[in-house]
């Protein structure tokens, strides 16, 4: 294969978006690896900085490596970062091996170099090799579906916008060392990697070639099975988002509902939990929990992002913005206080709703019209400003439009209506001078405050959402 031909479909094929005004940070260690798409990326003339890490971890090596690349920027006259890294000394205190605090130390100095250069995107020296020891170790590790398919072409790093693309993908070592030796590319090599100390280093001098010799071609059959994985699930969860998935929000943010009666239709319930809250920050036991206690009304599960899953009578509730988690059927927080003075107009809730609130003249005509969604007629006279906006509190009680002014909980109200606790929490209540609730928003006006042939004055309150 030729591997500059190779390279440019590989871009275009997994839409991998460089064009030759927004140049991209290659992340250059010195490698044949790392070298091969510094020379590529200029062979088809796209723009390019480079960034090297100084690990620290092998002594005059690491700083002849610093070297090799700065004089490598300087050669092809591009923009040039370097930062050394006390790379032991965060593995320590973090409690983590030394690859993972390599890792996490290139890939947050690559976001800061990206966002304060206005980089769009990073690059890395990934190549086919490296994608299918990822897969044998998952496989010997234990995973599913998305640990078989191998390193993704691209991902975005934190939610930051700033994509990591790997370009070399397509090619074998072997195939990246001949297009090197070829057009006569310098490298450093790392002594380290021709040790079996670490268990990917394992994997690549031991089992791989055991592979090749039961398939001199097994890289390029492995890629092409990997890629089979990578369209089979990418068909499951449009399949499932569609099928159990539906968005909703609320005063806290968004939040994901999945009906209960669609997921135990399907033939593995837990396992399309797993796939459906992974990408919200929910592991595997989690999803486990979820799918065992199907019927646990009021379980909550709360993962270290901040997300809440909540099982309902009909539905799974997923709250994806941060929520205070609530115990029993207690209101999660104090509730907050919003004044209505006498004459206000119109008044902004912190969810981006509005009241208005206008005197009626002809409300008479209105009497008999529904008051229960989002608008509602008030007596006047019976109102005692200021009035308050809050949440519900525990021993909340009101006289229910229609109920003949018979007296109900608002837990039993809400509990009536079927509202998950979820939903309890967003509810707003209009409240009296004298602390009694006027109306329940979008569900129920107060009998005490309705208006009657008598009333003289009345007050018509719309709640746009």
């Amino acid at each position: 294969m030729d591997l500059l031909e190779g390279f440019f479909k590989f871009l275009k094929t997994q839409r991998l978006s460089l064009d030759k005004e927004n140049p991209t940070l290659l992340a250059l260690s010195g490698g044949v690896d790392s070298m091969v798409m510094v020379h590529l990326f200029r062979a088809v003339e796209l723009p390019f900085a480079i960034a090297h890490c100084n690990f620290q971890l092998r002594g005059t090596e690491s700083e002849a490596d610093e070297l090799f690349a700065q004089k490598t920027a300087q050669d092809f006259g591009v923009p040039f970062f370097v930062k050394r890294f006390n790379t032991k000394d965060y593995a320590d205190q973090n409690g983590i091996s030394t690859q993972m605090a390599a890792r996490d130390l290139r890939y947050a100095w690559f976001v800061e170099i990206a966002t304060e250069n206005n980089f769009q995107h990073i690059a890395t020296a990934h190549h086919l090799n490296d994608s299918v020891e990822t897969v044998l170790l998952n496989f010997v590790r234990g995973t599913g579906l998305s640990g078989l398919k191998g390193i993704s072409p691209a991902s975005s790093l934190n939610q930051t916008g700033k994509g990591i693309i790997r370009p070399l993908l397509f090619a074998s070592k072997a195939e990246i060392l001949e297009y090197a030796q070829t057009n006569q590319i310098e490298w450093r090599e790392d002594s380290s990697n021709a040790s079996d100390d670490y268990t990917r280093n394992a994997v690549r001098h031991q089992i791989l070639p055991n592979l090749e010799n039961l398939n001199p071609n097994f890289l390029h059959t492995a890629a092409r099975n990997m890629g089979k994985l990578w369209d089979s699930e990418r068909n499951l969860n449009f399949l499932l988002k569609n099928w159990l998935l539906q968005d909703k929000s609320n005063l806290h943010g968004n939040t994901l509902t999945i009906q209960k009666s669609k997921l135990i239709q399907l033939p593995s319930p837990l396992q399309a939990l797993r796939e459906v809250l992974k990408p919200y920050g929910f592991d595997a036991e989690q999803a486990r929990q979820i799918a065992e206690n199907l019927d646990h009304i009021g379980l909550e599960i709360e993962n270290a992002k901040g997300a809440k899953l909540l099982i309902d009578r009909e539905e799974i509730q997923m709250i994806l913005a941060d929520k205070p988690m609530n115990v029993g059927n207690t209101p999660a927080k104090p509730a907050p206080l919003i004044q209505i003075l006498a004459d206000d107009l119109m008044l902004r809730l912190p969810d981006d709703s509005r009241l208005f609130m206008m005197p009626s003249l002809d409300f008479q005509t209105e009497i008999n019209q529904a008051t229960e969604q989002a608008s509602v007629l008030v007596d006047l006279e019976k109102l005692k400003f200021p009035l308050h906006l809050r949440h519900w509190l525990p021993g909340d009680s009101f006289q229910p439009l229609g109920m003949g002014g018979k007296s109900q909980k608002l837990q039993d109200f809400f509990t009536h209506r079927k509202l998950s606790r979820f939903e309890k929490d967003d509810v707003w209540l209009m409240i009296n001078g004298d602390d009694a609730i006027v109306w329940v928003l979008g569900h129920r006006l107060n009998e005490r405050f309705k208006i009657h042939s008598t009333t003289s004055k009345a007050l018509k309150i719309n709640w746009i959402k």
